[in-house]
């Protein structure tokens, strides 16, 4: 019995992919035009999944970023239901990063060890597994350049987080037309 009997969840993986790359392009969007990309001043790969939870913990969070550039010079005096809402989009941009990762990576591992992922795709797959964690690195080296003196980060920055976003979801999408091109090509010659 094959545990994969066809390509279509290869096929639904990519589109799952896809979907999620392209909302994650509109949740950026919608965390710059919220101005709510400065509210996290820490970076925490491993553990920033988990919101804060206790009271203390959103405290502490909260004079971390009293100290930053954003607050001194323009929210000065917000209080942290204020700062509640600005740190959500954040919040989720980044969650929705790992989830991303996640939902790419584990059936990427599993293809891999059942031998389903066709060599024709296979490079192009690993490169957009680079892009990937390269994307998290760039959006936090976008985020420090915001939390020296100007509480802005810097467009080019911002240009090129956008344009490894656009570039991993053009990667995505070739990647599937190629696999399903070949794939159809295969039954055909059957």
């Amino acid at each position: 019995m094959q545990l994969f009997p066809n390509s279509k969840y290869i096929t639904l993986w990519l589109y799952v992919t896809i979907s999620m790359v392209v909302l994650m392009i509109l949740i950026g969007g919608i965390t710059r035009l919220t101005d709510s990309g400065l509210s996290m001043v820490e970076w925490r790969p491993i553990w920033g999944f988990l919101p804060p939870i206790t009271d203390e913990e959103w405290k502490r969070v909260f004079s971390l970023y009293m100290t930053s550039p954003e607050y001194i010079l323009k929210n000065q005096g917000m209080n942290i239901i204020e700062f509640k809402e600005i740190f959500f989009w954040e919040y989720f941009h980044r969650l929705w990063g790992r989830l991303i990762g996640l939902v790419f990576i584990i059936p990427l591992i599993i293809f891999y060890l059942f031998n389903k992922i066709p060599s024709s795709i296979s490079l192009k797959l690993l490169t957009i597994l680079f892009l990937g964690g390269l994307q998290a690195i760039i959006g936090w080296w976008m985020v420090k350049s915001g939390l020296v003196n100007d509480p802005t980060v810097s467009q080019y920055r911002l240009a090129v987080h956008l344009s490894n976003a656009l570039l991993i979801l053009f990667l995505l999408i070739w990647t599937l037309l190629e696999f399903k091109n070949g794939h159809s090509r295969i039954k055909l010659d059957l």
